[in-house]
Formats: structure tokens, C-alpha cells, sequence
């Protein structure tokens, strides 16, 4: 793919996120037929994780955490997509990002999706502690359609 196709959606913004919460773009429409595309970074001076849900079910378990109940599982989200932050050698930003540094990649899974900056204790892959600071990241995330070539 690359190139081409509908942006359907694009955030560029600083987001904060309060200690066992998330920031959550919902409602992100299907882009698997014809197929489509994603690409974040995301950045920050704390560690976090990205959560990327194709699946509601699963975002209902996720979003039962956030709002303080007891989900039955804790699913991970996409594999593909969802992961936890780094720092590059010699970097002191958490950066996580789709392959190549935020390069495009092919999404062709069902929608509709959900796409979470965590700052919680969900899977226990970043401990935060009640006095934890809020988290202060940049999002850059984009969906784009494809377009079938004519």
C-alpha cells in the first residue's frame, strides 16, 4: 500500500492522562474493505503502553478496567499495534509507534477500532502507583481508507 487513500482519521495533539486512566480515540470507523491503514507515535517523558482493539468485546473488558471494575479477562489488543513504550538508546522519551518509526501499515481487520494511550496498572506492563504524575504525551495517529484503483 502507502500513498494514497481517505484520511478518515488524523490527531495531532498533546493529550494528559490522569494515573489508572486512558486516552481513548473510540469510534474510529472500519477501514478493511478495501483495506486501510494505521500509523501513530506516540511520545512521552513516562512510560505507558498503546492499546489497539479490533475487537468491541475485547475494548469492553479494556474500558471496564479504566472505569474501575473487574473485567472478566484483560485482553492485550491487537498484537500487531499494541505495545508497550521504549526509550531509544540515549533517548530519555518513551516513544511507541507502528513499525519503521510510525510508518504506514496495513490494517485490514474489521473495525470499528479503538486506539488507548494507557496509564494504568491494566496487564501490569506499566506499574503506576497512586502518586504517580499524570502522563503528558503527543499523539500523531492516522486511519486512512484505501482506495480501490480504478
Amino acid at each position: 500500500m502507502g500513498g494514497g487513500g481517505e484520511v478518515v482519521v488524523s490527531v495531532k495533539q498533546d493529550v494528559r492522562v490522569e494515573p489508572h486512566e486512558a486516552w481513548i480515540k473510540e469510534r474510529i470507523p472500519d477501514v478493511s474493505d478495501p483495506g486501510g491503514e494505521l500509523q501513530y507515535i506516540v511520545k512521552s517523558e513516562t512510560p505507558f503502553n498503546v492499546y489497539f482493539f479490533t475487537d468491541r468485546a475485547q475494548f469492553k473488558q479494556y474500558d471496564a478496567y479504566i472505569k474501575g471494575r473487574e473485567p472478566d479477562e484483560t485482553p492485550p489488543g491487537n498484537p500487531k499495534f499494541s505495545q508497550t513504550a521504549v526509550q531509544p538508546k540515549g533517548s530519555d522519551i518513551y516513544q511507541a509507534s507502528t513499525d519503521n518509526g510510525g510508518a504506514r501499515e496495513s490494517l485490514d481487520e474489521p473495525g470499528p477500532y479503538f486506539f488507548a494511550v494507557d496509564h494504568s496498572n491494566y496487564r501490569m506492563e506499566t506499574r503506576v502507583d497512586d502518586y504517580d504524575d499524570p502522563l503528558k504525551a503527543f499523539v500523531d495517529l492516522t486511519v486512512i481508507r484505501s482506495k480501490l484503483p480504478f
